[in-house]
Formats: structure tokens, sequence, C-alpha cells
């Protein structure tokens, strides 16, 4: 809808066309040059469909009296007889860029006509997974994005913010920060496996129900809020419990990964209009294991049944320090090879 509006409107009325394969039930378009030549369900010659998004000038009214006058009162009948006057222009929606940064992942345009209950249902599916971003680790692709979707679809359904789904998911976060500072290493691990998933709940509403704001961009440095909780809390209760400072050092330099590896992919974001994690094949493979709090939950759980909590941080050390080399090498390979492209100066002053 958005790049329809930008459209340079020259005529009376412009259609948005899809290039798919026609069902019977679809209106079908044969356009010439840019132009509606003929319209109709039963037209036999189409190269396109009509998707029932309209663009139209002030003009169009004098069509719909001059239809109406003739006793028709389809909306199709109106635009037979401005595609007659050649005054109907179409708008390809598969020239529109269907990459979307923000969500990490390709979105094509696409549409549906609701006619029943079955294709209202259809709909919502769609509506849903798209509104999924582009998973990084395999946890959040394989595990909670079902789960997710199923749990959306649901809660879609009741009068419930994405703003109060936030608040539920920060006050479970704090609980599981509260319960490792006390020591209860298993119930703490445990829910931070159901914050994983809830907090993906509250994002994808807001797509779902149209109700994104600028305050939810905020979400994510709440988020990292919690997440460093979580290690401060458990190497703390590890300090009190070793009576060594070892678990407080491995926090800090945690701490220190995590904090530089997200501070490299936002500048990469801002410098590429494209996420890290979706720049090339190395790094769509790289980000199933990268380091992610859905990931560092695994040994935490694991060390915690095996009795040896503390090498859970040895882990998340190394698997955050990692992810920090890789990340910091593959953004300056991208950004040099950029800032030596021929075009590079034409790039920077747009």
């Amino acid at each position: 809808m958005k790049e329809l509006t930008k459209y340079d409107l020259k005529g009376t009325v412009v259609l948005a066309v899809d290039r798919k394969e026609a069902r019977p039930t679809d209106t079908k378009v044969l356009e010439r040059d840019g132009k509606i030549i003929k319209i109709g369900k039963n037209i036999e010659e189409s190269n396109c469909l009509d998707t029932g998004i309209f663009l139209c000038s002030p003009k169009i009214f004098s069509y719909l009296e001059k239809t109406v006058k003739e006793n028709k009162t389809e909306l199709a009948d109106c635009i037979v007889k401005v595609a007659k006057e050649e005054d109907a222009e179409v708008f390809d929606i598969g020239q529109i860029e269907s990459y979307v940064s923000k969500m990490r992942k390709t979105i094509k345009p696409w549409w549906i006509d609701i006619d029943t209950k079955g294709d209202l249902k259809k709909a919502k599916q769609i509506i849903i997974e798209n509104s999924s971003k582009g998973a990084s680790d395999f946890m959040a692709h394989y595990i909670h994005k079902p789960i997710e979707n199923k749990l959306v679809a649901f809660i879609s359904n009741f009068n419930i913010t994405p703003n109060q789904l936030t608040v539920i998911v920060n006050i479970l976060a704090y609980t599981v920060t509260t319960l490792l500072l006390l020591g209860h290493l298993l119930p703490a691990s445990i829910l931070a496996f159901i914050v994983g998933i809830a907090d993906g709940l509250d994002g994808k509403l807001a797509r779902v129900k149209l109700m994104t704001s600028k305050v939810g961009l905020l979400e994510h440095s709440f988020d990292l809020l919690f997440e460093f909780s979580w290690f401060i809390a458990l190497s703390w209760f590890l300090f009190h419990s070793t009576k060594t400072a070892v678990p407080l050092i491995l926090c800090i330099f945690i701490i220190l990964f995590i904090a530089f590896y997200r501070h490299v992919y936002d500048q990469f974001k801002k410098a590429m209009g494209r996420s890290l994690d979706d720049s090339g094949n190395f790094e769509r493979v790289f980000r199933r294991f990268a380091g992610r709090r859905n990931l560092y939950n695994i040994p935490i759980l694991i060390s915690v049944l095996g009795g040896v909590p503390f090498y859970s941080l040895i882990f998340i050390l190394f698997h955050s320090g990692i992810t920090a080399i890789v990340y910091s090498a593959r953004a300056i390979k991208h950004l040099y090879a950029l800032d030596h492209r021929k075009d590079y100066l034409e790039y920077s002053i747009s």
C-alpha cells in the first residue's frame, strides 16, 4: 500500500496487479505498456491479475456517474469504462523491493480475496507467518517460531496489547534473576526457556495487529538489561558459593563480549541497511549457532542438571567471545568492501 501511494498517477486510476497464475475466481487483466486493455473474470486473454487495490484520482467520480447512469453498479464496470478510454494504468506488485531490513528476511508482496471463513483463516496464517522476523539461532528458528505463531494466533483474538505482553515478559525475566540470585537454579533455568518464547510474542503481536510504535524499539534494550541481570545474578550466587571471584570475572568478560558484538551488529545494520546475519552465505549459517540468549540458556540448564553451574559461565564466555570475533571480522570484511567499491562516493553522498 505504501509503495502504491508513492506512485506517480498520470491517469484516472492505477490498479495493483500480480503476475501469478490465475484461479477460476480471479479477476484477470490484460495490460500493454502499463495500460489496462481488458479486465474481467471471463476475458480470454490476460497477463496479470486484479488484486482489488486501486489508487484513484478525483476524476474517477465522473466515470462512476456515467457507469451508474447505465444501470451498472459494480466497481469493475467503472474500471472497464476507464480502461476503454486508455485512462487506467497498472502497478506491478512484483517490482516492490521485497527484502525488509527490520525483519531480516525477504517478504514478497501478497494479497488474498476474502470470500469464505477458510480464506479468512488462511489470510491470518499468512499475516502471522510474515510477522515473524528472520530467526537467528536454531532455537528461535526451529522451536520458538512455530510455538510463537500458535500463541499469537490465539492471543490476537483477545484485547491484549503488545505493551502488556512486554510487561509480563519482563516480570517473568526478573523472576529468573531473583531465582538465580537465591540459588534456585533449576526453576530459574526452566523459566528462562519460557521467557525466550514469550519474548518473541509482543513484537509479533504488534505487527499482526498493526500496533507497532517507536517506544517498541526500546524493547531490545530492556531485553539486554534483563539478560545481563541473569549473568550477574548467577555469577553472584556462584561467587558466594565458591568463595572465589572467578565467576564475577567471567561475568564481566561475558557482558563485555555481548555488549561489543551487539554494538557491532547494530552499527553494521545502520551502515549497510541490512542485518549482518543476512549479509552472506557464511553469516546465514553462522547465525544458527552464534551467541544468543536462547543458546546461552542451554549450557546453563545442562550444567545445573549436572551439578556444575560454574562451567556454564566458562562455556558462555567462549561462545560470546567467538561470536564477538566472528561478527567483528565479518563486519570489517563487508564494510571494507563497501569502502573500496567504485561507486562508494555516490553511495556515501546518497
